[in-house]
């Protein structure tokens, strides 16, 4: 039997208990990212909504 067959086919609790951990992670992670989302126009490296940054431009 390959070893993929036997932890396919296995029951381990401790298996289960560290893709719950990690799943629990992934969604802490995303719920924090969600709560802390602006969303007001405010961009990070760009304009805020509403400014326009255009070249100017020396004609000689």
């Amino acid at each position: 039997m390959s070893p993929f067959a036997r932890i396919n086919s296995s029951r381990s609790p401790l298996l289960y208990l560290v893709i719950a951990a990690v799943l629990l992670t992934l969604i802490a992670g995303a719920g924090a990212a969600i709560a802390t989302h602006d969303s007001d126009g405010e961009r990070a490296h760009s304009a805020p909504v509403g400014v326009s940054y255009s070249a100017v431009l020396a004609v000689a």
